[in-house]
This record gives structure tokens, C-alpha cells and sequence, in this order.
């Protein structure tokens, strides 16, 4: 690749050349939360919530085709990853697909040229080629972040019966529970062939926020209008509850007892139909002596084993113990920060 033709130029969202030039860089495995139609509405909350932030896309090109797209936001003085937000699960460069492992690294590294500003580039995916030509005299920080997934075979209990013996106990007991004190259960999925209606969003609007209300110290607020305050915030300008309940690709898992749900998923699967990528998870601490998320989780891979397409169960950034619990695999994101060139 001849790098004197390479030429770095900002594109507004609101240039025509962006979202062709996205959309036919992504791919079937891609992560959703690296789409074009996921990252607009995070475009559109940012500039909400942060309205003196620049969202620029940092365009590679080549004489007048774009090789390489980076979705930033920040000012003059640095550059943020668009996609370094609650809600939103890795972020990353694209690339044009024909281009070899070799090209995209030199596409990286001259983008790192070309960009004398400070960067905090977090959550970038483990084999970005982001991460293989860092400019180690800019170089001030650089942190692995652990996330976990699940895959599923084709026969659940061979992962079932992988567990370790007092999980399977802990599941055993919570099915136990339900069926001694008469607590009626069914897992229903909604997706592209099965849409969530504005009802059932609502209740699992309302559980969500009250589990993060109640678990999250950052998010707690003592006065009824503060809480009203950000229950509108979360309900209707989120960048994830929006995306979560227009975008085809949305999944969601609920758990039912009656007309009551005691535990949900909500996510966004690949274009590839392959794996579902789950930013959110809640339970009914009501029902907690029942372990709904266990039994969540084991019958969403009962179901994923069963679909014709669904193979993996991402569960996202965190490591908490219940991911590995259900036979979760880590894996990485860096977060990588860059002083300015000077």
C-alpha cells in the first residue's frame, strides 16, 4: 500500500459518504454495537447530553474511497472512542473487508500519525489491529478489561452437566423452589419474528430501572424529582433503550411467572444471527430466593441449542461470578490511552 496516496480527513455524521462506506465494512461476526444503525443512536443521545462535543468520523482514504473509519467524539485538545459508554459493549476501527491484516496495520499506524491529538481509545476489541501498532513514545496507559461469553452446543446439557457440581445444585434447588411454593414459569424471546410490544417493553423498562436504581450507588438519587428526572432520561433518550427496542437485531429473553417478569436479557445479535450480545440483565429481587437468573440463563441456552442459527450467548463487559458460573469464557478489551504528539 503506497502510503504517500493515504490521506486523513473528519467527516460529519451528516456527510453522504459515511453510511455507505460503513455499512459495507460490516461483516456477519462484526459486534452490533459496532453497526451504523447502533452507533446513530448513540450519536444522537451524545449530542443530547453533551452538546458541545464534536462527533466526527476519522476517515482513512485513499484518492476518494474510504479504507478506514474511526467513529470519534471530543474537542481540540483530544478524541474519544464514539462507542466508550454505559450501554454500549466494545468498539473498534472498520475497515474495508478486502483489506489483508498486514494493510489494516498500516492503515492503523498512519491514522496514529495523522492524529496529533490526545486519544483515549477504550474498549477496543482484542484483535483490532488498533492494538498492533501502537506508538509506544505516545503510549501512557494501557488496561485489559475482562468480558465473558458463552458458547452453546448443540446438546445443552453437555454444558450443563460441565458445570462445576455446586452450581448444578444451585440450578437444581432454584427449579425445586418454583415447584414447591407453586411458582409457574415460561421464557419468552423476542426478536425479529417475535416483536416486543410497547406493554411488555414498559414492564421490562420498569424493572431495569429499578434494579440499576437499586444496585448502582452512581445511579441512586434520594429526591422524587431527580428519580423522575432520569427515569425520563433512561425511558425515552437513552442511546440503549432505543436501539434495544427499534433495531431489527434487538433479543430479548424474558423470564415470566404469570403476568409477572422475575428476570430478563436484553440485547442485539450479529448480522450473522450467530451470537446475541447482552448489555442488560435484571432480576426481581422479590423473587430471589428462587435464583431467577439461574434459571434465566439455563433456558436461554436450552434455547440457543435448539435455534437453527443462535450458536453463543455473549454476556458483555464485567466478570462477575455468575458468568463463569454458567460456563462463560473470557475474553478482552483494552483500554488504551495516547498523549499528544508533539
Amino acid at each position: 500500500m503506497d502510503s504517500e496516496n493515504l490521506r486523513l480527513v473528519f467527516l460529519k455524521w451528516s456527510d453522504p459518504r459515511v453510511e455507505p462506506a460503513w455499512k459495507s465494512m460490516e461483516t456477519g461476526e462484526m459486534s452490533p454495537f459496532l453497526h451504523y444503525d447502533y452507533l446513530r443512536y448513540l450519536a444522537r443521545f451524545t449530542r443530547r447530553i453533551k452538546p458541545l462535543y464534536r462527533l466526527r468520523i476519522a476517515c482513512v482514504l485513499q484518492g476518494e474511497e474510504i479504507l478506514l473509519l474511526v467513529p470519534l467524539k471530543g474537542g481540540s485538545r483530544y478524541w474519544r472512542m464514539l462507542g466508550e459508554l454505559q450501554g454500549c459493549d466494545r468498539t473498534d476501527a472498520l475497515w474495508k473487508p478486502s483489506l489483508t491484516v498486514a494493510e489494516r496495520e498500516e492503515l492503523a499506524a498512519f491514522f496514529y500519525r495523522s492524529v496529533p491529538q490526545k486519544l483515549k481509545l477504550h474498549r477496543i476489541q482484542c484483535d483490532s489491529p488498533l492494538l498492533a501498532r501502537l506508538p509506544e513514545d505516545r503510549l501512557e496507559n494501557a488496561v485489559q478489561v475482562t468480558y465473558v461469553r458463552i458458547p452453546v452446543p448443540d446438546d445443552p446439557e453437555v454444558l450443563l452437566k460441565s458445570l462445576s457440581s455446586s452450581v448444578r445444585q444451585n440450578i437444581r434447588t432454584a427449579y425445586n423452589r418454583m415447584k414447591r411454593d407453586g411458582i409457574d414459569y415460561r421464557l419468552d424471546i423476542y426478536d425479529a419474528d417475535h416483536p416486543v410490544s410497547d406493554g411488555v417493553w414498559k414492564q421490562m423498562m420498569d424493572l431495569y430501572f429499578d434494579r440499576v436504581f437499586s444496585k448502582y450507588r452512581s445511579e441512586q438519587v434520594r429526591s422524587w424529582w431527580g428519580r423522575r428526572k432520569k427515569r425520563r432520561i433512561y425511558y425515552r433518550y437513552k442511546h440503549d433503550t432505543l436501539s434495544l427496542h427499534y433495531l431489527p437485531n434487538s433479543f430479548h429473553a424474558v423470564l415470566w411467572s404469570g403476568d409477572h417478569i422475575i428476570a430478563l436479557m436484553n440485547g442485539l445479535k450479529t448480522h450473522d444471527g450467530k451470537t446475541a450480545v447482552i448489555p442488560r440483565l435484571a432480576i426481581d429481587t422479590a423473587f430471589g430466593f428462587y435464583s431467577p437468573g439461574y434459571v434465566l440463563l439455563t433456558e436461554v441456552i436450552r434455547y440457543i441449542a435448539s435455534h437453527p442459527v443462535l450458536q453463543e450467548l455473549d454476556l458483555s463487559r464485567g466478570d462477575e461470578k455468575y458468568k463463569f458460573d454458567m460456563g462463560g469464557q473470557p475474553y478482552t478489551t483494552t483500554d488504551i490511552d495516547l498523549k499528544a504528539s508533539r
